[in-house]
C-alpha cells in the first residue's frame, strides 16, 4: 500500500512539475512577443503560505506551525502606451522642436509662446491632411493638440499675418 501511495505521489509530483512548463496558449508569459494594450499579462511568482497542523505528541495535541513554498500565478493588465509628445517654443519668428521626429500613434503637441506677440499653432500632414490648430496664444501661455500620427512628414506655422512668412515655419517626422 504504502509503494502504491508512492507511486501516486510521484506521479502527481511529475505532473505539477511539467504541466506549467508544458502548457501553453495565449495566458502564458511570452518574454519575446510584447502584450498589447489592455492585454493582461502572466507569470509564475513565489509565495509562502503559513500551513497549520494539530498533531498527537505524547499523548497530547500539538500544534505544529510550518512556512510552504507555493508558485502562484500573478496576472496584471498591461497600461496603454503614453503618447509621444513635441514640445514646439514660438519666439518671434521663430519654433524650437523639443524633437525632429517622434514615434507615429497618439501624440501631444505642446506650443510653448516664449515671444512677446500672440502666436497660434496649425499642424497638418505634408501632402494634404485633416489641419488642426490651437487658439491664438499670448506670450507665457501654452496650448496642446492632442491627435493621431501617421508615419510621415508634418507641417507646423503659425498663421497670424506674416508670422509664417518671417520664419514660423517647420517640419517633423512621425515614424
Amino acid at each position: 500500500m504504502k509503494r502504491l501511495a508512492f507511486i501516486a505521489s510521484l506521479l502527481l509530483g511529475l505532473g505539477l512539475v511539467a504541466g506549467p512548463a508544458a502548457a501553453s496558449g495565449p495566458d502564458q508569459l511570452d518574454p519575446v512577443r510584447p502584450s498589447a494594450a489592455g492585454e493582461k499579462q502572466c507569470s509564475w511568482k513565489w509565495k509562502t503560505r503559513k500551513v497549520v497542523k494539530w498533531v498527537h505528541r505524547d499523548g497530547r495535541l500539538k500544534r505544529v506551525v510550518r512556512f510552504r513554498k507555493v508558485r502562484v500565478r500573478v496576472c496584471r493588465v498591461v497600461p496603454p502606451a503614453d503618447p509621444a509628445r513635441l514640445g514646439v517654443k514660438a519666439y518671434e519668428f521663430g519654433f524650437t522642436l523639443s524633437a525632429k521626429s517622434l514615434t507615429a500613434g497618439d501624440t501631444i503637441v505642446e506650443l510653448n509662446n516664449r515671444g512677446e506677440d500672440a502666436h497660434d499653432l496649425h499642424i497638418q500632414r505634408v501632402g494634404g491632411g485633416e489641419e488642426l490648430s490651437t487658439p491664438e496664444t499670448g506670450p507665457g501661455e501654452q496650448n496642446r493638440i492632442r491627435f493621431t500620427t501617421t508615419p510621415g512628414s508634418y507641417r507646423l506655422w503659425c498663421s497670424l499675418p506674416n508670422h509664417a512668412a518671417w520664419g514660423m515655419d517647420t517640419t517633423f517626422n512621425a515614424g
